[in-house]
């Protein structure tokens, strides 16, 4: 399925409100077409991406935009952080 370059960035957009991150304004027409495409919905709070959607997007069936560097997406942790074995994840502090 090849999407519009607009619905490609609404499907990113949400993506990242998803993560938690900060978004800006996403196009509505470009909103609705993916809702009819099942990618999206419509929530109280605003647009969601779908499970479709994310699928979509994590099943590189579209040419993804890389993260930029540096950037960890909500669950995810560097491989190998500085003074800890790769594959370890964060330290846990505390109790």
């Amino acid at each position: 399925m090849k999407l519009t370059d607009g619905q490609l960035d609404a499907l990113r957009n949400l993506s990242r409100k998803k993560a938690g991150l900060n978004v800006g304004w996403i196009v509505i027409a470009d909103a609705r077409e993916l809702t009819e495409l099942g990618f999206a919905a419509r929530a109280p709070s605003g647009w969601e991406i779908t499970g479709a959607g994310a699928a979509l997007l994590a099943g590189q069936h579209l040419d993804a935009e890389p993260a930029p560097a540096g950037l960890l997406l909500a669950g995810a942790w560097p491989l190998k952080a500085p003074g800890r074995g790769e594959g370890e994840g964060p330290a846990l502090r505390g109790h």
